[in-house]
């Protein structure tokens, strides 16, 4: 019996839901001949928003709103036999259509839209995207709109010899194999800050593509990440403290919105608050 552990491979997924004007979601009939939700593998570099666009089949700049994240963990056999164990961050977007966009097509309850089945299924994206011409690195992350019952902000402070150092960030970070955006969040909040907080609705999704940067093997790196900002609410703060050995942590403090203009933030932390679009609520 051979015992060795499966091939891995991470994908990420933009999964596009129609949204009709009485509220309903629209599906489509999977290749099964169940109902499904439709979607399209991101690649190295593209705008996941872009991505739903095309799977939902509608025009370039159809305005959407970031709905859910959700991950996928399944064991599918690839063309030689063999496992291989795929995890699949898929990022659900909706967007308004009009009713004969719906026109015989099944509809159902937006709450129940993201239980389909979505497409691609794990087992159509094992195929290996083509080889970088330069040295690259691809992440998939999660990071806090972290508050508590003051209506305080939790930052931390990127360590020395990290990209952005000194300056002031979300906590946050990379998800791992096999590990859900929350339970990630959830973790890095308390290895940067020492805080225990419940994470609570998606602010938006956004992605990161530049050259040229600092990476693990090269000064010249082209970077590509996909960051997913969510609410985290502390209800209990108690003392901060960076629980990391070695990390790239440095201090960690709660700050009022009014303190925020006058920080030097990352361009991750910009973007996660510039992301709000109404009062943080508990």
């Amino acid at each position: 019996m051979n015992g060795a552990a499966p091939r891995t491979a991470r994908r990420v997924c933009a999964q596009f839901i129609g949204v009709t004007p009485r509220g309903q979601a629209v599906g489509v009939v999977g290749p099964s001949g169940g109902w499904a939700l439709p979607g399209a593998r991101v690649l190295f570099g593209q705008d996941p928003a872009d991505v739903a666009r095309r799977a939902g089949g509608v025009p370039p700049g159809t305005p959407l709103s970031a709905h859910d994240v959700r991950s996928e963990i399944a064991t599918v056999r690839d063309t030689a036999g063999r496992d291989v164990r795929v995890h699949v961050d898929r990022l659900y977007y909706t967007a308004a259509v009009d009713a004969q966009a719906s026109e015989g097509r099944p509809t159902l309850p937006l709450e129940r839209a993201t239980a389909l089945p979505a497409l691609p299924a794990a087992g159509a994206l094992l195929e290996e995207e083509p080889q970088r011409p330069a040295s690259s690195l691809r992440r998939f992350a999660g990071y806090g709109i972290v508050t508590d019952a003051a209506g305080r902000i939790l930052l931390s402070k990127i360590a020395p010899g990290f990209p952005g150092e000194g300056t002031w960030h979300l906590p946050g970070g990379g998800v791992d194999d096999g590990e859900d955006v929350r339970a990630a969040l959830v973790r890095e909040l308390f290895e940067e800050t020492g805080q225990r907080g419940g994470t609570g609705e998606l602010v938006t999704i956004s992605h990161h593509h530049r050259g040229g940067q600092t990476g693990p093997h090269s000064t010249d790196t082209e970077i590509y990440a996909v960051w997913v900002f969510l609410h985290v609410h502390v209800a209990d703060p108690v003392p901060l403290r960076v629980t990391e050995a070695a990390g790239s942590t440095a201090d960690c403090a709660w700050f009022t919105p009014d303190d925020l203009p006058h920080l030097r933030l990352s361009a991750t932390a910009r973007r996660g608050l510039t992301a709000l679009a109404a009062p943080i609520a508990p």
